[in-house]
């Protein structure tokens, strides 16, 4: 009998990991970390390599996605995905550095195939001329759960966040 209880207790273990690790609400956390380490670029960074977030970057938008910012007029609309690996291609090549570091993760709702995560950021986007975020943000995350059960983000809206 004994024999029998450590590897039931070791698979009573697994099964409560896994079911926590593939919940929605860690998915959407980690989904929400991996976009920000995909537009996460370090300074003398080869813009070749920068490039290769543009595959990571795909993965994880949906066709439309709409961007709400007040301190960027040309980043606030609706874009297709396209637009959007298009103009982080730009940034690839353009940018001195980009750095988005989440400082705390405040809520993650779910309702149905659509979640909500609301987190704090520090952000850095350094272009040649300017820098068009530097600070500390309030962000939210839309995402959307396909088909094929996989969540990609639907909308993203940026607030600055005063210290």
């Amino acid at each position: 009998m004994k024999r029998f209880a450590i590897p039931a207790a070791a698979l009573v273990i697994l099964a409560g990991f896994l079911f926590w690790w593939f919940s929605p609400a860690q998915v959407l956390k980690r989904r929400t970390l991996s976009l920000l380490e995909t537009l996460t670029m370090d300074a003398g960074t080869g813009k070749s390599t920068r490039q290769l977030g543009v595959y990571s970057l795909n993965a994880l938008l949906a066709p439309e996605v709409e961007l709400r910012t007040p301190t960027i007029a040309e980043a606030d609309g609706i874009f297709e995905r396209s637009e959007l690996e298009s103009a982080f291609s730009w940034l690839c090549q353009h940018a001195k550095q980009t750095h988005f570091e989440l400082d705390k993760i405040e809520a993650v709702n779910i309702s149905g195939d659509r979640g909500e995560v609301v987190f704090s950021l520090d952000a850095l986007v350094e272009l040649p001329a300017y820098r068009p975020a530097d600070g500390r943000f309030q962000v939210t995350f839309h995402w959307q759960r396909e088909k094929n059960e996989s969540w990609r983000l639907a909308a993203a809206e940026w607030l600055e966040r005063k210290p």
